[in-house]
């Protein structure tokens, strides 16, 4: 296994796809991405698209975290 960019993690996560990145395409991501649309439509449906983003900063900080735990799990470290 090779070891994943945090930083390219994050920055696809701020568009959903870097949890797939970071995850591969497991249970957890698939979850993940799915959870992130949907809260994502409630509250533009809800309260107003521009709090929507929100979600999007969520989502860079899932892509960097696990692709850290990625790293970290292939005994690679954290930080590139």
């Amino acid at each position: 296994m090779s070891k994943k960019s945090p930083i390219l993690g994050a920055i696809l996560g701020f568009f959903v796809l870097g949890i797939f990145y970071s995850t591969g395409f497991s249970k957890q991501g698939i979850i993940a991405v799915v959870a992130l649309i949907a809260v994502s439509w409630i509250i533009s449906i809800l309260v107003d698209p521009s709090v929507a983003a929100v979600v999007n900063l969520v989502g860079a900080f899932l892509g960097y975290k696990w692709s850290n735990d990625h790293n970290a799990a292939i005994g690679g470290g954290g930080e590139m």
